[in-house]
């Protein structure tokens, strides 16, 4: 494992006035790598593990908690002291895959992108490895192929790293899901998503006509649980992990009944299975739905950054890691980028077809066809918002989708068109007051947007919302994944009128 180790001594100062300091609780460790940060006359000095170095703050790890203070005329000795005016080095914790193919090619990409060279320190190391090695083996990213769970959350608070899945810690650079698999010559085709999400949280088994045993192959980047997908899972099925694709596939091969749950990111020698429900609708993970995020088990890859601030070269490459060039390595790599991509209306015949053939009561055969008509001559957006259970907050993925379609307005992009931003719901309640909670949803986007740009959109680009409750459901709703799925708000657009 690389470390990051220069020696310098920084200037010297008059007076400890410059020193400013945040605390939060972070463990005693023991270790000789340790500086000392002093101010000439000796009357402050502080000792600590060395996190961060940004050009003007230095951040130590002490006894007491990550210090932060001016590095501008004061002292700093040990092996670990950033030099005066020295190059960063980008440290990276990843996982898996990302540690082997992902990273190295994204830094190649950006130095020839930008013609920016950027050291950087790449280990691997799973989030709780990561994590766990704070503070002696501090990092500036951690990439995780998956959401942390609430334990590892939690010891990252411990650890002094704060919420690290706030907004500003948990940086969006792919889309994935999981998919359940079984062995390449099963007969089956689908599993009810409330079957499998019964399985996953305790509440019944994956095959309940079969006397197999009730338990889920996973690969380690998955694990060590499910919490992550389903916080009741931590009473759920034994979990069978493996190390290698191999491995899983041979388990896969050797048990008639095995099941996985896998990323699609990852190929493999197995069968995918679609997910079905009762309503008759059926969810397959293809590239298209993971992002539009209709496929129920999509999940988001996470740069987890720490709370002190980057030296303004990592940042420049954090910044990167939204553009389109390095959008296409994360395509190469087998995930799903975050760039909205156009759907025509032609292309949406099954979601139309589904909508008719579950049209009743409930949603009439007039209210679909105002939606066809309100629609017809727009193409959809694959930029999809989602929210938090029970709210119109948007959740993690959308608020980052949010960010970039803001980014994409002021750059021109949208120019000349109107955005329509169309609320949909799940079919739980009465339906006049789903169709006014997807109208609430999409209002409460077009707010957001208009917050993120400033307050006013450009001359040339107009916006509007409209809201069809639960015309056209994407999942069965006897599942919460299904329901979640359902609740969202698309955006749509034409030309301007």
């Amino acid at each position: 494992m690389t470390r990051f180790r220069v020696r310098n001594i920084l200037g010297s100062m008059g007076s400890a006035a410059v020193f400013a300091a945040f605390f939060c609780l972070l463990p005693t460790h023991s270790s000789a790598d340790t500086i000392t940060v002093q101010s000439t006359n000796g009357a402050v000095q502080v000792t600590g593990h060395y996190l961060a170095h940004d050009g003007e703050i230095l951040t130590l790890a002490t006894e007491s908690g990550p210090v932060s203070l001016r590095s501008e005329g004061v002292s700093c000795i040990g092996t670990d002291c950033p030099a005066d005016g020295a190059a960063p080095v980008l440290r990276i914790a990843a996982q898996g895959r990302a540690a082997q193919l992902l990273v190295p090619a994204l830094i190649e990409a950006y130095r020839r992108d930008t013609g920016n060279r950027l050291d950087h320190a790449l280990w691997s190391a799973s989030a709780i490895q990561a994590i766990d090695g704070l503070p002696e083996t501090p990092f500036d990213v951690f990439l995780s192929p998956r959401p942390l769970s609430a334990a590892e959350l939690d010891l990252a608070e411990r650890k002094g790293l704060a919420a690290l899945d706030n907004a500003r810690q948990a940086q969006i650079l792919a889309m994935d899901a999981l998919v359940p698999a079984v062995a390449a010559d099963h007969a089956r085709g689908s599993i009810p998503l409330s079957r499998l999400v019964d399985a996953i949280s305790g509440n019944g088994t994956v095959w309940p006509d079969r006397s197999a045993s009730n338990r889920l192959h996973l690969l380690e980047t998955i694990g060590p649980d499910l919490t992550w997908l389903l916080p009741e899972s931590a009473n759920g099925p034994e979990l069978i992990l493996h190390a290698t694709p191999e491995s899983l596939s041979d388990a896969l091969a050797a048990e008639p009944d095995a099941l996985a749950l896998v990323p699609l990111s990852q190929v493999g020698p197995w069968r995918q299975l679609a997910l079905s429900g009762p309503c008759g609708l059926r969810s397959t993970a293809t590239e298209r739905s993971i992002r539009t995020e209709d496929y129920p088990l999509t999940f988001p890859v996470y740069l987890y950054l720490p709370p002190w601030r980057p030296h303004p070269d990592i940042k420049a490459f954090l910044d990167w890691l939204r553009s389109e060039a390095a959008q296409l390595v994360v395509r190469r790599a087998g995930l799903v980028d975050l760039a909205g991509v156009p759907i025509p209306i032609d292309a949406q015949g099954r979601r139309f077809a589904n909508a008719i053939r579950m049209a009743g009561a409930d949603v009439p055969l007039g209210e679909l066809q105002r939606l066809v008509r309100a629609l017809d001559a727009h193409t959809r957006i694959s930029i999809t918002f989602r929210f938090d259970p029970g709210s119109t907050f948007l959740n993690a993925p959308s608020r980052s989708h949010l960010l970039m379609l803001a980014h994409a307005i002021r750059d021109g992009r949208y120019s000349g068109r109107d955005i329509v931003l169309v609320g949909f719901s799940d079919g739980r309640g009465p339906a006049d007051a789903n169709r006014d909670l997807a109208a609430a949803r999409a209002e409460a986007v077009k707010e957001d947007l208009l917050a993120a740009l400033g307050g006013a959109l450009p001359f040339n680009v107009g916006i509007e919302t409209d809201a069809f409750g639960e015309a056209m459901p994407l999942a069965c709703d006897d599942s919460a994944p299904g329901q979640q799925a359902n609740r969202r708000v698309e955006m749509w657009v034409r030309d301007r009128r």
